[in-house]
């Protein structure tokens, strides 16, 4: 039974592939970018699970689980899909066009989209400078300082480094000229990487591909050719991956190309959402852990975005109980860091219930956002809404789609406001 649910599983997510291509890949862009989340964050690590036949596998730990627990998490990754592909299919059926009403010209948000995100980049580096590290001297390697989730002044400067995402897209929707590309892009893949949160390289990958597959028809040359990108993306991920730690230490001598000596069991470590879901049925199920009943959802959400003053000794409330149940399904401390995926979240709140509702709600969201006929700023705000949707699906908490979605949101909306810089 556990065999044929993952194999049901992936015949769906498959034959979604090639509804979406034969009906017009254009058309469905949003959709194949939600598969590929399926097929890597949800399938990938069950499957290779399956494959070893230990079902307690996990990282560096012991996940506790039994064969019954994958055949009961195969069967909540199943109605996931079905319904998530039922509420798409309502969307697209009955979808009716957003367009924007913008009456803004193409030259005028060119220069903004420059402006907004040259500002935007020296604000992050002026708050690093007030968090006492010379990027001068990170850049020539004379500083060592550990800059993994570095804040600098601020942390909401800091996160601007996910509006600094779509301005990339945007700049390279408007063809902006070479000499600002050849500057600016560099040091912003350079920013990337004293941040070290591998997510911002994923996103930009996903966003450019966006952008690609939107404005070319595919042919067998274009389509090898899109092989070679991917291959490309896949060995720069692997370097990100693998050198993650040398470049936010700044050990620059230390860092790794040869793809011969890369660890590819990261890649498996780096999809274990699911796994993390079973181990929350299992813990649920059996009452050692309690529902949060959307507390973590849609109560701490807010708390983030508080300021600490409001609280009793200036510390907000942590962790969230969707967390805590994690780590204590787990048995691991916070510094491991495990996060469930979006079914985990929503079996979390309110059981199989909340899988049903709202994995049909992301699917008929998703219909919405498909942006084949989008152009201009309605075609920003549908792609920073699927980037940051990333988040949501394979980290399962809404606090980490709202933060990168408002950032990502608020140089489209000043690209908006009717004042000028020049």
């Amino acid at each position: 039974m556990t065999v044929f649910l993952f194999v049901f599983a992936t015949l769906l997510i498959t034959g979604t592939v090639i509804f979406s291509i034969f009906n017009g890949y254009k058309k469905h862009l949003a959709l194949l970018f939600f598969t590929f989340i399926q097929l890597f964050y949800l399938l990938y690590a069950p499957w290779v699970n399956l494959i070893r036949n230990d079902f307690t596998h996990f990282n560096s730990f012991d996940a506790n689980l039994e064969k019954q627990d994958f055949t009961f998490g195969a069967f909540i990754l199943s109605l996931h899909l079905i319904l998530f592909y039922f509420g798409y299919l309502i969307g697209f059926v009955t979808k009716n066009k957003i367009s924007s009403n913008l009456k803004t010209s193409t030259i005028e948000l060119k220069k903004k989209s420059v402006y907004i995100y040259i500002i935007f980049f020296i604000l992050i580096s002026i708050n690093f400078a007030f968090g006492e590290i010379s990027l001068y001297d990170i850049l020539l390697g004379k500083d060592e300082s550990v800059t993994l989730g570095f804040k600098g002044g601020t942390n909401w400067i800091s996160s601007m480094a996910d509006s600094l995402i779509i301005l990339f897209i945007i700049t390279l929707y408007f063809d902006i000229n070479l000499l600002f590309r050849w500057i600016m892009y560099p040091l912003t893949i350079f920013l990337f990487l004293l941040l070290g949160f591998r997510y911002r390289f994923l996103l930009l990958i996903f966003g450019i591909s966006f952008l690609y597959l939107k404005n070319q028809k595919l042919n067998f040359l274009k389509t090898f050719k899109i092989f070679l990108i991917f291959l490309s993306f896949f060995y720069f991920f692997m370097v990100i991956s693998e050198n993650r730690s040398n470049f936010y230490t700044n050990k620059y001598d230390n860092i790794v190309l040869n793809p011969l000596t890369f660890d590819y069991e990261s890649i498996y470590n780096n999809s274990l959402g699911s796994i993390v879901d079973f181990t929350l049925y299992k813990n649920l199920n059996n009452g050692t852990i309690v529902y949060d009943y959307g507390e973590s959802m849609f109560v701490y959400p807010i708390i983030m975005f508080l300021p600490s003053s409001l609280f009793n000794n200036n510390e907000k409330p942590y962790p969230a109980p969707q967390i805590k149940n994690i780590d204590d399904a787990l048995n691991v401390p916070r510094s491991y860091g495990q996060a469930c995926t979006f079914i985990g979240m929503t079996y979390n709140a309110f059981s199989v219930y909340g899988v049903i509702f709202f994995s049909t709600i992301l699917g008929l969201f998703t219909s919405k956002l498909e942006y084949n006929n989008s152009k201009g700023p309605n075609l920003f705000i549908k792609i920073a809404t699927i980037l940051s949707l990333f988040q949501l699906y394979t980290r399962g908490y809404l606090g980490l789609f709202l933060l990168p979605l408002f950032f990502m949101y608020l140089p489209i909306f000043l690209m908006k406001l009717k004042f000028k810089l020049y």
